[in-house]
């Protein structure tokens, strides 16, 4: 019995073992190729003006982006149709062999539920 068990054990170790190996290649794989294909940037010169932004600039740029946001709001109101109710689906056509199917096993039964 005990043969059997530590046999079990260690096929399930080696099976373990060759999933986490297989999982592990494929990582280093991935990890590989990323660094084969990445694209090289080339550093970007920093202007020599250094200057900070000016309060103005800031709020100009703010403003265009709330007149941009209006102007989205203003088109979708102006665009939104009343609410409309959706159709009812067709009704099911039931065939006479389901109609007298139905029939008989709600006879069978002996009530409706």
């Amino acid at each position: 019995m005990s043969t059997e068990i530590s046999l079990t054990l260690q096929i399930t170790l080696i099976g373990m073992g060759l999933v986490f190996s297989a999982i592990v290649l494929l990582w280093c794989v991935i990890a590989l190729l990323m660094k084969v294909t990445a694209e090289h940037k080339v550093p970007v010169e920093q202007s020599k003006d250094l200057s900070p932004i000016s309060y103005e600039a800031i709020e100009l740029k703010e403003q265009k982006r709330r007149a941009a946001l209006a102007a989205v709001a203003v088109a979708l109101a102006i665009d939104k149709q009343a609410p409309h109710e959706f159709p009812l689906p067709p009704t099911a056509l039931v065939s006479a062999w389901q109609a007298v199917m139905r029939g008989s096993n709600i006879r069978s039964r002996g009530s409706l539920r």
